[in-house]
């Protein structure tokens, strides 16, 4: 009991900034809704009550949590690393187009069969998204947020073409694919609701990130090169291989989040895959400060805000912008709360871990 009880205290400091920041950022929503002349108290008793205590909208956070969640993973995994990956966004769209391509190439197989490849060539699309950053950074010394930002750009473009051109479906009043085979859908995990089985996929590989980042060789890699590349390297890690793999991983797990929109929700490729998820993720890997439970719950709040926005907004009167100037407001005290509540860690520290023997 001893044991638990420190090992409770021992994550309470890291858990301290992002609840401190979430409550500030609350509570100058409170401040707005008031000069807006709303009852800050009806909002958000309606936006969480509408996106967690009721079974269609409990329903809706978990639709949107499942994009959020795993993209967020892609973001975190990086930022371990020591990379900035700005292009969860396009990682998604091109996620979403493999899952598409598979959805609509491959016929007369078994969901059992189907499922696994069509999310399987979404993480390749993804993770070759990733990938193109990550050699350039560890070769030719490109800096990764602005390829990652750049190659956003290119995606959006590419799957705004195939959808107007050589996937667009027949007869098709906007820009979009057809439906993908039935085989490929991921399944309702909450019947009457469009709550399915992309969140189980998202806490998978939230349970499998866990398990490398801190059970394995991969996960000390890449803590070692975060940390301070320069002691890495002098202990015999390949700091330019590890970034790549890094960011290739990174982008696999953020085309999961396209295939999971794909496959779950829109059952189509569209020109619009995304609402803005791989920007969301950033604050939401920065706001988990590095771990990864921290980044379920907050995929949970972030997916809860969108959620019950537009409740909040017929309800109280209260605009949807509020919600995302609450977002911003979030990330914006987290900043301030490391500032004043956490001491900067020593980054030399890692000199003194990393050696030859401990690389295996």
């Amino acid at each position: 009991m001893q044991k638990i009880f420190q090992q409770i205290l021992a994550v309470f400091p890291s858990l301290l900034p992002p609840v401190v920041a979430i409550a500030s950022a609350l509570l100058v929503g409170a401040g707005l809704m008031l000069v807006a002349g709303a009852n800050p108290i009806a909002a958000y008793t309606a936006l969480f009550q509408e996106s967690l205590s009721t079974y269609f909208g409990f329903g809706n956070t978990l639709t949107k949590m499942a994009p959020l969640l795993l993209t967020s993973l892609g973001v975190l995994v990086a930022l371990r690393a020591g990379q900035f990956n700005i292009g969860g966004e396009g990682q998604i769209y091109m996620g979403a187009l493999g899952s598409a391509i598979a959805g609509l190439s491959i016929k007369g197989i078994p969901a059992l069969i189907h499922v696994p490849l069509a999310l399987l060539a979404g993480f390749l699309f993804g993770g070759i998204w990733g990938l193109i950053p990550g050699y350039l950074k560890a070769v030719r010394g490109v800096n990764e947020v602005i390829t990652t930002l750049l190659l956003n750009y290119i995606a959006f473009n590419l799957v705004s073409y195939l959808v107007q051109g050589p996937l667009m479906a027949p007869n098709a009043p906007s820009p979009y694919s057809p439906i993908i085979a039935r085989s490929a859908q991921l399944p309702i995990i909450l019947p009457g609701s469009l709550a399915h089985a992309g969140i189980l996929v998202g806490l998978v590989a939230a349970g499998v990130l866990w398990v490398l980042l801190q059970r394995s060789p991969f996960g000390y890699r890449t803590a070692a090169v975060g940390m301070n590349p320069i002691a890495a390297r002098y202990g015999g890690i390949s700091v330019q291989r590890t970034i790549v793999l890094v960011m290739a991983l990174a982008g696999g797990l953020a085309g999961l989040a396209g295939a999971s929109e794909v496959m779950g929700l829109k059952f189509r490729l569209f020109e619009q895959v995304s609402p803005g998820y791989g920007f969301d993720a950033i604050a939401i890997a920065f706001l988990s400060r590095g771990s990864v439970l921290g980044v379920v719950l907050t995929s949970l709040f972030f997916s809860a805000l969108r959620s019950g926005a537009n409740v909040m907004q017929r309800s109280a009167g209260v605009p949807v912008t509020i919600v995302f100037a609450i977002q911003g407001l979030t990330v914006l005290f987290v900043a301030i709360s490391q500032r004043w509540l956490v001491k900067p860690p020593q980054r030399e520290s890692i000199v003194q871990t990393v050696s030859p023997a401990n690389e295996s």
